[in-house]
């Protein structure tokens, strides 16, 4: 037998066993990274929105919310991203695997799920653990940048959403609706 054959077999059998997947280990720390994001977003933008109203709360979300999450990603050690089937913003395109998790949550609640129903879900793609977890319109404040344009949403909002985010997708929600998926993702 050649040599290098050899060596590859040793080399093979003395590695590392790969850890198995713990999911529900996964979905935890999923759904207590999403919780922190979600808690520093909507805490400032609600602050801004209290202090200055709506228009001022989507232009100022603009400008934190991406440094806000990319800063949460480096502490925990991954990567965070919102993503819809109505974007927003271009940067939370899904990208494939979302892509993926949005149509199969979306043809749940075409068959009658009910958004406060839907799970998240950890799996492993390749080297990479990926946790997605439904983002949903559960306060009123939403509304205010989210809902019905000409309803919730007022005129001076939809004037700094068409300017900040032209081809915005993100309005004419309810209370209860689902919005997106939160998309966390780290090594294996």
């Amino acid at each position: 037998m050649p040599i290098a054959v050899v060596l590859t077999a040793l080399l093979v059998s003395c590695a590392a066993p790969e850890a198995p997947f713990d999911e529900a280990g996964a979905i935890e720390r999923g759904q207590g990274i999403a919780r922190a994001a979600f808690e520093q977003l909507f805490t400032r933008v609600r602050m801004k929105m209290e202090a200055e109203g709506p228009s001022a709360a989507v232009a100022h979300c603009a400008v934190v919310a991406l440094p806000l999450v990319d800063s949460l990603a480096a502490v925990h050690g991954v990567r965070i991203k919102r993503s819809s089937d109505r974007l927003r913003a271009p940067h939370d395109a899904p990208d494939d695997d979302e892509q993926r998790r949005l149509d199969e949550v979306l043809a749940l609640l075409a068959g009658g799920a009910r958004p406060a129903d839907l799970p998240p879900q950890a799996l492993v793609l390749g080297d990479s653990i990926a946790f997605y977890q439904p983002i949903l319109i559960n306060q009123p404040g939403c509304l205010k940048c989210h809902g019905t344009p000409g309803v919730e949403v007022d005129s001076t909002t939809m004037e700094v959403l068409a300017r900040t985010y032209p081809g915005d997708a993100a309005t004419g929600y309810a209370l209860g609706d689902f919005r997106g998926l939160w998309s966390i993702r780290w090594k294996r």
